[in-house]
């Protein structure tokens, strides 16, 4: 699980992460790496790069203590989790792990999960709810690994129907991005063509 291999991870916030990264990395990293809106909008809409939903494990478990942290929820109570990969022409850009506390997860929302074809965020965002995204945070996976040397962000997604911050969300899910480097790279050759 994505989750878990992360755990070890040093994260940065995401403003602290702009002022030591920023200036080292190509403006596309920086924006795809830093965007608060769904993420799968702004790769199809600003680079036309068209995702595919591939998924390889959904299941009901329990939030481990730092998940149930940035959820706001007490530990090792039932989420479902869900791991897919998004691919652009059969070539995976980047796994995703989602994790949903099921006691705010809307029966509609389930329905449309289990069907597997679309991302976690523009499901969220079409439940006709405003969406908003907290927590952001980036590293550098430090490991030896699979993910080695790759990008990935967490943040917790949320969806509310105008609430002032701070208030109950809705549906919610914590979700962790890796970017493989064909990321990089395929958005380099769409910017070139």
């Amino acid at each position: 699980m994505i989750q878990a291999l992360l755990s070890q991870q040093i994260w940065l916030d995401v403003r602290s992460w702009r002022a030591q990264y920023a200036d080292t990395l190509s403006p596309e990293q920086v924006s795809v790496l830093s965007v608060i809106t769904p993420l799968t909008r702004l790769l199809e809409g600003k680079y036309g790069m068209k995702l595919d939903v591939h998924v390889h494990d959904q299941f009901v478990d329990e939030m481990n203590a730092e998940e149930a942290k940035l959820l706001k929820s007490d530990m090792h109570s039932r989420c479902l989790r869900r791991k897919v990969s998004l691919l652009c022409r059969g070539e995976v850009m980047f796994d995703a792990e989602s994790v949903l506390p099921l006691d705010v997860l809307p029966v509609t929302l389930m329905e449309d999960l289990e069907a597997g074809k679309r991302p976690l965020a523009d499901l969220l965002s079409d439940q006709g709810l405003s969406l908003s995204r907290s927590n952001l945070s980036i590293t550098q996976v430090e490991d030896d690994g699979f993910y080695a040397g790759c990008w990935a962000r967490r943040s917790v997604l949320g969806t509310s129907s105008g609430a002032a911050l701070g208030e109950t969300l809705g549906a919610k899910a914590l979700v962790t991005e890796v970017f493989h480097d064909a990321t990089w790279r395929k958005l380099t050759y769409l910017l070139n063509r």
